[in-house]
């Protein structure tokens, strides 16, 4: 009797570290600093969006895709929370935007920051339906949200994006939807 309950133990011993393994391996790998939800929600439909990371230039994720015709009320909101647990991440900017592109699951973006008055902002200022952005300190668990509603009156493929830059990480954080306009 003493063996199989020695057995027993051991047996759950093994099986307790392994799990203790599989997780410990899970949380360093998958180590986030951002996690991002984002929808685009439109009078026929929606389109939800989870975090994704770049490199590689678009993310690795296909984005989802909702349809609309011009003129409808459509609304974007996010929820970006920080998740890094060791410490406050300074001067973390979080922009969003909304482009118009020239296909459904374009990898590379428009010139969104090109310098004023450049041949590339030219190019894109008419193509923006709109952008902004915030530049924080994010302490461990803090959130930042937005819900905007905005209509989009020519028809066309518009990228809705939110994306975090200068997390000192090798990687940012990034959520995207195609938005078809009829």
């Amino acid at each position: 009797m003493r063996d199989s309950f020695e057995d027993f133990s051991m047996l759950r011993f093994i099986t307790l570290l392994a799990i203790a393994v599989m997780f410990s391996g899970v949380s360093s790998a998958r180590a986030e600093h951002a996690v991002i939800t984002m929808e685009v929600i439109g009078p026929d439909g929606r389109a939800l969006a989870k975090s994704d990371e770049e490199p590689p230039i678009g993310g690795s994720l296909p984005r989802s895709k909702v349809t609309a015709k011009a003129g409808d009320p459509l609304v974007l909101q996010f929820i970006l929370t920080n998740v890094y647990p060791h410490g406050v991440l300074k001067d973390v900017k979080v922009r969003y935007f909304i482009v118009k592109i020239d296909k459904v699951g374009q990898k590379a973006l428009p010139p969104i920051d090109a310098k004023k008055g450049s041949d590339e902002e030219k190019e894109v200022r008419g193509k923006i339906v709109t952008r902004g952005h915030v530049t924080m300190n994010f302490k461990p668990k803090c959130r930042i949200g937005m819900r905007l509603m905005f209509h989009i009156d020519e028809p066309g493929v518009y990228l809705v994006r939110l994306d975090t830059n200068n997390t000192k990480a090798d990687h940012e954080h990034i959520a995207g939807i195609d938005l078809e306009v009829k």
